[in-house]
């Protein structure tokens, strides 16, 4: 099948093709301000490298959120446009755990330990909070312990086991002394990765079915949304 998968959660828009039988094709542009003008050309320059119309795409893979508010309603759009001209299966899975299945478990001599090696994804949520998800290590892949999370940052550091990994850009807004940061290049989702999980047939995917499946995972309110509830429960 030929896949096309798109990330527009965090900074660094990723769009991902994989050809049938060929090898997957990874684009990336850094820039929160560029997402909605660099997507489609991203798709269709990666589409004409592979020689290939969108009307070939078997299935559309899309990291869900939460992350950006502007960002994941751009991905959507896009996608529910794609969708509106063609019908098409729809897979979507969380930008917390898509920055999981891309990292590797560390390099520990003893390989038991690094089976239940510990750790956290945390991203920036702004206004003093985290986007955070636990996981273990397990049969090669990181299993998530418990539902993804909205955290404040003073709290942070007590929610996870000293050791543990951290990765994503949240850790740069608390102490993260006591715990093991991951390479900055892993603090993203790839869209990439998306494919992998499809073709592993991952139970982090979900089907999109439903319209409601068809919207961004926020996991907080907007800005906007929470100053105004703050201005009501003091007015």
């Amino acid at each position: 099948m030929n896949l096309l998968a798109i990330e527009t959660s965090s900074p660094v828009l990723s769009v991902a093709l994989k050809k049938c039988g060929g090898k997957a094709r990874h684009a990336t542009v850094k820039g929160f301000m560029k997402h909605a003008e660099n997507l489609l050309p991203v798709i269709d320059r990666l589409l004409k490298r592979e020689q290939l119309k969108i009307s070939d795409v078997d299935v559309f893979l899309i990291g869900r959120g939460p992350g950006s508010f502007t960002g994941l309603r751009i991905g959507f759009a896009t996608l529910k446009g794609l969708l509106a001209i063609r019908k098409k299966p729809c897979y979507g899975a969380s930008s917390l755990d898509l920055i999981a299945a891309g990292i590797k478990p560390g390099k520990q001599p003893d390989l038991a330990l690094a089976r239940h090696e510990n750790l956290a994804v945390c991203l920036d949520a702004k206004r003093g909070k985290l986007y955070a998800r636990s996981y273990r290590y397990h049969k090669k892949r990181w299993v998530p312990e418990g539902p993804a999370r909205v955290l404040l940052i003073k709290e942070a550091a007590r929610e996870f086991p000293r050791g543990s990994r951290i990765a994503g850009d949240g850790l740069t807004k608390f102490d993260a002394q006591h715990f093991e940061r991951t390479p900055e290049k892993d603090w993203h989702p790839r869209a990439s990765v998306l494919i992998e999980l499809f073709e592993a047939k991952s139970p982090l995917l979900k089907k999109l079915t439903r319209p409601n499946d068809l919207l961004p995972v926020y996991l907080r309110n907007s800005e906007p949304e929470e100053r105004l509830a703050e201005k009501r429960k003091h007015g």
